[in-house]
């Protein structure tokens, strides 16, 4: 028995797997074997980074590769690999608060070694923050992003809820406006069962397409969600939580999506790898290349009591 539950959201999780295309495009042609800026003409560019701020994380990380005109392939930490010359500092551009990251020498999914530099703090909506990566020459890579947030508690534009295939078949059209570049999309539902409420979330992706004045558009697959529904009741009645599945009812929905910031919105909204993995296709780091971002949240729930029977449930 499957229980929906709220995905965890780390840094893997949410990292883009385009975007990652676009690092290694973008450290294919400016890494390094040593730590040594090898004197060559780079056009005044020092670090490849990668790695982003995400609101709903205290610990965050960033890799970080200086450029040379060999390409970053460590498959040991011997002949002094594992040390770097760089320091890491973000500043929140509000509070004027200044973090230093730390480094560490870490393996790799692909079996080769990284330089990454992780830092604790809690990250605000709606504030920008400025990242330096500093060589002890003083030359240094920036980029700066401002975390994602939409105040406003009625966002969605929801079409009608439209029943076809003598009604087994629901679904509903959800236009995002002010939201060009959703990432993760997750489907909310709330039922209840006497003083039991429960939230279940069911996994989207990134579904849709983007309108014509830049906002986004999906559609809202009702009638299949509800499966999801009725196997988290199932397992609240197998662990003797409620009685029976006659005894609930589905009295709210909703959609949680994580927003990209402005900065990390693709051409046309689409993560298309052979677009992105130009080097400087997508790129907001000075004096460098790679990207520096941030992901922010927003959740909108509405009733639907009214629904609930005809979408399969007792009352």
């Amino acid at each position: 028995m499957r229980v929906i539950r709220q995905r965890s959201f780390g840094p893997r999780a949410i990292m883009p797997w385009a975007m990652v295309a676009l690092f290694v495009a973008a450290i294919s042609l400016s890494g390094c074997d040593d730590t040594l800026i090898d004197p060559f003409d780079n056009e005044e560019r020092y670090f490849t980074v990668y790695g982003f701020l995400d609101l709903l994380e205290t610990e965050h990380t960033l890799r970080v590769v200086p450029i040379s005109r060999f390409a970053e392939s460590i498959e040991s930490t011997e002949g002094g690999s594992a040390a770097i010359d760089a320091e890491v500092f973000t500043t929140d551009l509000v509070s004027g608060v200044k973090t230093k990251w730390q480094h560490s020498y870490e393996l790799l999914d692909d079996g080769t070694w990284g330089h990454v530099f992780k830092a604790r703090f809690l990250v605000s909506p709606n504030r920008s923050y400025r990242l330096e990566v500093v060589r002890s020459d003083g030359k240094m890579s920036v980029a700066e992003t401002t975390v994602p947030n939409i105040a406003t508690a009625t966002l969605f534009e929801r079409g009608p809820v439209v029943f076809e295939q003598d009604s087994t078949v629901a679904y509903q059209d959800l236009t995002i406006p002010e939201i060009a570049s959703p990432w993760d999309v997750n489907l909310i539902y709330l039922w209840s069962s006497g003083p039991i409420n429960r939230r279940i979330f069911v996994p989207y992706g990134r579904p849709g397409n983007r309108t014509d004045d830049g906002g986004w558009q999906m559609r809202i697959n009702l009638s299949d969600d509800q499966e999801d529904v009725k196997e988290n009741v199932q397992w609240s009645i197998d662990q003797g939580m409620i009685p029976n599945a006659d005894a609930y009812n589905v009295n709210a929905m909703g959609v949680q999506i994580r927003m990209l910031d402005a900065n990390w919105d693709p051409p046309n909204g689409i993560f298309d790898p052979e677009i992105l993995a130009q080097p400087g296709a997508m790129s907001n780091v000075q004096n460098g290349y790679g990207f520096f971002g941030s992901v922010g949240l927003y959740i909108e729930e509405w009733n639907i009591a009214e629904l609930s029977r005809d979408l399969g449930h007792p009352f």
